[in-house]
């Protein structure tokens, strides 16, 4: 019969080679769920950590406040108290060695200029590195135990992002335990992209989308809510 000659053979249907692309395309399915598992868990488990020493110079004034932060947690007029003396050790250099003139500012670690924009804020040149960071994490914690006792108001929150602005624009206190195992992450996020291009070009405008959001997710999560 005619559709006797279109039947394969036996054997030819016994020897098909087993199909991979979908066993392949499962794997590299896999790899695309367990980056983007990856990349949550590194936004939760990436804490900040101290970047300074406790044995780090402080100031006298710098450590009081700290305290001070500490003390009026849970106390909306005396938080508010507390972030007026950081923004006027911020805009004045109050208790850190500074001085303002008509003639600009004199410091003890040297002259600003008139023309240096560092001259409205002096405190921020006077402030060490170190003395920075631990306003920062004092601010932030102070904050938090505001906000679980329900012990927050507009203008704390106001003078919280003043803070946070001046003495870390760039968010390097929540950034800084994630920022210490980008390399690594950031090595592993690249293999897994290569090898589904290599492996897989159909999947690899998806991967390379999964990719973003994995390595820059983090950022946007503890940028959002690491304060």
């Amino acid at each position: 019969p005619p559709l006797e000659a279109h039947r394969p053979a036996s054997e030819d249907v016994n020897n098909k080679p087993p199909p991979t692309s979908f066993a392949r395309n499962r794997a590299l399915s896999a790899i695309l769920a367990s980056t983007l598992l990856l990349s949550s868990s590194t936004a939760m488990t990436a804490n900040p950590g101290n970047a300074y020493e406790p044995t780090d110079f402080a100031s006298e004034t710098v450590t009081q406040v700290v305290d001070s932060l500490k003390r009026s947690a849970g106390n909306i007029e005396d938080t508010f108290n507390t972030y007026t003396d950081i923004a006027a050790i911020i805009t004045e250099g109050k208790g850190v060695g500074g001085a303002i003139n008509y003639k600009g500012v004199q410091l003890e670690r040297g002259y600003v200029a008139d023309e240096d924009t560092t001259i409205y804020n002096p405190g921020l040149t006077l402030l060490t590195e170190s003395e920075k960071e631990r306003l920062v994490e004092a601010v932030i914690q102070n904050r938090q135990v505001g906000l679980q006792k329900n012990q927050w108001s507009e203008n704390n929150e106001y003078a919280f992002d003043f803070l946070k602005e001046k003495l870390d624009p760039f968010h390097m206190v929540e950034l800084r335990g994630y920022l210490s195992i980008v390399p690594i992450y950031g090595a592993v996020l690249y293999l897994a992209t290569l090898a589904i291009q290599q492996f897989a070009r159909d999947l690899f405008p998806v991967a390379y989308i999964v990719g973003a959001i994995a390595f820059f997710g983090p950022i946007a999560a503890l940028i959002a809510f690491g304060s």
